[in-house]
């Protein structure tokens, strides 16, 4: 769709649009009449709107009133020039609003057509939905917030002195962000343009782009990635683009990238000016001897996770130990068949795009190109059910990584429902997803797993099994197999997956986390023993201390520790006493420092016992670098485990976690202030077959305040229970998968043009449950958009609706077991058929726009 802002006709020289053509109900006077620029709003005219345009900025399908004149005929002009209507009217005369936004135009015509009088007034909307019920309404909320909250809408950087903007600054996860954002923010071509511009000559296209580490010093990743020009410094020195060596997904995501961004702003010259830097990438992807298998003619990659950065430990061998390196002749390559997918789809988008750009010969290379892939890949990795997660190139190659690799389903296989696959492939896919559900743990928060099984092994460290991309459960999942599932008659399960993430986010202070754990370990079964403090303790936990007895840390009875619950209480699942200074001549902690007024240095406390593990409630003031804890053996021996910023946290405002054996134990107010707590640490016994004499603390002479408050053993070793939330993955990508889901998917609009100018309109409220609805899904780069009110009945539905597009391709979900008698459109009886899939009737019929439309589908 080219760009309607050329020059508009003034008014006036319309003088005479002659009556002949005006007949009763909306027939066009100037069908062929464009009148395309903005003008602005009218003032001095005799018609008058109702709201004020001068204080009201309207919404598509909001009532307008028009007054200020006794009859005539009213034309209505959208933000584009095209003629709503024409009507025969008496004032007061009321409408919808509809057709393009921006400035519209009422006309009055007299008998002959001559031009009386006109007005105008603004109309503008956002992407929003509002159900009965707001259920959908507030998931739409919890995922703009989450695509917003982590990183903010848009990140800013000046890159050899222009500036880029970008969601996330990888590529990949950009072009991902992008589906939820683009119904939201306005400037996406600059991101794209980035990594056009420092392509390099033989088509790659480079991963990521952030500020160099040490300022304009080479960084660690220069070192590691100092070959095949996988790094590159901008001119200032201060900035890094690299490429992830092992990646292959990179030039399928710039074809997608361009693709849905085109699509967003409409923007036609700007797309074709980078149609030779998408043929470059797909050259380099489907030649180049890191990408391409000459065994399987199929991009290729090292063993990673589906489509992420790392392979296996068993790999390392053959990468100089590096898990993001290839070496083209020593590394192990198989086929992810995510990455096959992906190129197969983004050859589709770019072959469209040829398409556009009159250059068919290309068009078609890239289908033949398309073709070729999709059927090698079914040959390679289909099993029937799914895509295998990876097929090496040499099987004889054992990696050990104790699960079944022909049992795993990675979550490529989501993204691949919505990549053009066959609608039997993709039920299959969906079946699948069915199926995890059934036997997956009791305590996984879903079924949208990163792999399923995880691995048991080799892939160790920030990927342990059920965390991160080793069996996390990620809502960009959810959000693609919701949006499958969706498309290919399974709308029930595609409501319900939405259902389950707006519940998820919900035990996440409604905000959705991108990367959830898989699983929840089983508490261990363990035994606890308290040691008491009461001989030992020399301080109060109050600030007035007594005669003797230091009080807490600043001494002051106002800013204090006296409101922690005193006697037996758990935190982190460990039981501690703390003492009650009532009851024991006001010590009721070891208060430690080498400031003197009464705090000691060094303290023993007696213990007699064997533990597995020690774990210590306890705070601090001034410096987080307190100590030492040494535990003294009966046989003579000892151990001794320094306390810093890892292990402990000052007492006000302490945080959740500081490392991974020290969390949260108690927090609370005191009369100063609100937040005030300590931490729960957990120490690990080297030695458990020895028996503890003593536990002694010793304090840094640095004047740090140190504050134990109890001391429990433990005959097994250092256990807390993690939280739901995993990590590795930015939020908004994930979010911006179920906020597509749940616009195209649920609500029912998906752009087959280009900013809407021809649409899929396919609400699917049934599947919920859903009476009555309202949606606006909007491009904010364009202003392309489709709005809606739909309602049901007990003998049909009835939608209203309308868009800036020249078409629209209806597809209605009917309630199940429900008959179409007729379909009117705007009264008229429309023609119309019935597609089924799977159990899913849809009521097509064709409808031609600009204007709103008011739709009755008659049910039996």
């Amino acid at each position: 769709m080219e760009n309607k802002t050329n020059s508009r006709r003034q008014f006036l020289k319309t003088a005479t649009l002659g009556t002949a053509a005006v007949a009763s109900g909306a027939t066009p006077l100037f069908a062929n009449e464009v009148m395309t620029a903005q003008v602005p709003l009218r003032k001095g005219s005799k018609l008058t709107i109702s709201p004020d345009p001068a204080s009201t900025i309207f919404k598509p399908l909001e009532n307008i009133t028009v007054s200020g004149f006794e009859k005539g005929i009213l034309q209505v002009l959208d933000g584009n020039g095209n003629l709503l209507f024409t009507q025969e009217a008496k004032a007061p005369f009321t409408f919808y609003t509809g057709g393009a936004l921006g400035i519209q135009t009422i006309l009055l015509l007299n008998k002959k057509g001559e031009l009386e009088d006109w007005a105008s007034y603004k109309v503008d909307g956002k992407t929003e939905i509002h159900d009965k019920g707001s259920r959908y309404e507030k998931l739409l909320a919890t995922l703009y917030w989450s695509m917003t909250g982590e990183w903010g809408a848009t990140n800013i950087m000046r890159y050899n002195g222009k500036i880029y903007e970008f969601f996330v600054g990888w590529l990949r996860d950009h072009v991902h962000t992008m589906k939820g954002m683009k119904y939201f923010y306005p400037n996406l071509k600059s991101a794209i343009e980035l990594y056009a511009e420092y392509q390099q000559p033989n088509g790659m296209i480079y991963d990521n782009i952030y500020l160099r580490e040490r300022g304009k010093r080479p960084s660690y990743w220069e070192k590691r990635f100092n070959y095949g020009n996988f790094m590159e410094i901008s001119d200032d020195g201060l900035y890094e683009l690299k490429r992830i060596p092992v990646e292959n997904d990179v030039e399928y995501l710039f074809l997608e990238g361009l693709y849905y961004t085109w699509k967003a702003t409409g923007d036609t010259a700007w797309m074709k000016g980078l149609l030779d830097n998408a043929i470059k990438a797909v050259e380099y992807s489907t030649s180049n001897p890191y990408r391409w298998s000459e065994k399987y003619q199929l991009l290729k990659r090292g063993h990673t996770i589906d489509t992420w950065d790392f392979q296996s430990e068993p790999d390392l061998q053959f990468c100089g130990g590096d898990p993001m390196v290839i070496d083209k002749d020593k590394t192990k390559f198989g086929i992810m068949y995510g990455d096959n997918t992906g190129m197969a789809a983004g050859l589709s988008y770019l072959a469209e795009m040829l398409d556009v750009a009159e250059r068919p010969e290309d068009a078609k290379r890239m289908r033949q190109l398309e073709k070729g892939i999709r059927e090698r890949l079914n040959k390679v990795s289909w099993n029937g059910k799914f895509f295998r997660h990876h097929v090496p190139e040499d099987p004889t190659f054992d990696r050990n990584l104790g699960t079944d690799p022909e049992s795993q389903v990675s979550l490529s296989n989501s993204y691949s429902i919505n990549r053009g696959i066959t609608h039997e492939q993709a039920v299959e896919i969906i079946k699948t997803y069915q199926r995890i559900r059934r036997e997956m743990p009791k305590s996984s928060p879903g079924e949208w797993y990163t792999i399923y099984p995880p691995f048991e092994r080799g892939y160790g460290g920030h990927n342990g099994k059920w965390d991160y991309m080793n069996g996390g459960v990620i809502s960009i999942t959810a959000g693609e197999l919701a949006h499958g599932a969706f498309e290919h008659g399974y709308e029930d399960y595609g409501v319900d997956i939405l259902q389950r993430v707006a519940d998820l986010a919900l035990t996440t202070n409604d905000y959705l986390h991108c990367t959830y754990r898989g699983a929840m370990p089983e508490m261990p079964q363990r035994n606890f023993t308290i040691v008491s403090l009461a001989k030992s303790a020399n301080g109060d936990i109050r600030g007035e201390g007594a005669k003797g007895v230091p009080g807490w840390f600043d001494q002051d009875p106002k800013n204090d520790f006296r409101y922690i619950p005193t006697g037996k209480h758990s935190y982190q699942d460990i039981p501690f006493e703390v003492i009650n200074p009532e009851t024991n001549n006001s010590r009721a902690c070891l208060l430690l420092s080498s400031k003197g007024d009464g705090f000691i240095e060094e303290a023993v406390v007696p213990v007699g016992k064997k533990a597995a593990s020690i774990y210590f409630l306890h705070t601090c003031s001034k410096n987080t670098n307190v100590g030492s804890v040494t535990l003294e053996y009966a046989d003579g021996t000892s151990v001794i485990d320094y306390i810093d910023g890892s292990k402990i946290h000052e007492w006000y405002l302490p945080e959740d976690k500081k490392g991974p054996n020290c969390l949260l134990g108690w927090w609370g107010k005191n009369d100063t202030f609100t937040n005030v707590g300590c931490m729960v640490y957990g120490y690990d016994n080297p030695n458990p077959d020895k028996k503890i004499k003593n536990i002694r603390f010793e304090t840094l002479k640095n004047g740090s305040m140190w504050g134990v408050l109890g001391i429990t053993l433990c005959d097994s070793p250092v256990f807390f229970m993690p939280g739901t939330v995993s990590f590795g993955i930015p939020d908004n990508w994930g979010a911006g998968a179920v906020t597509y889901a749940l616009l195209e998917g649920l609500a029912g609009v998906k752009d087959k043009g280009i900013s809407y100018d021809k649409v899929l309109f396919a609400p699917r409220w049934n599947a919920a449950g859903v009476t009555e609805a309202e949606a606006t899904v909007k491009y904010e780069s364009s202003g392309g958009y489709v709005s809606y009110k739909y309602k049901t009945d007990h003998n049909g539905i009835n939608i209203l609706v309308t868009g800036n597009g020249d078409t629209m391709e209806a597809e209605i979900l009917l309630p199940r077991g429900a008959k179409t008698k007729s379909v009117t459109v705007n009264g008229k009886l429309q023609p119309f058929s019935i597609k089924q899939i799977e159990n899913s009737a849809y009521c097509c019929f064709n409808v031609k726009a600009p204007g709103v439309k008011d739709i009755r589908i008659n049910l039996s």
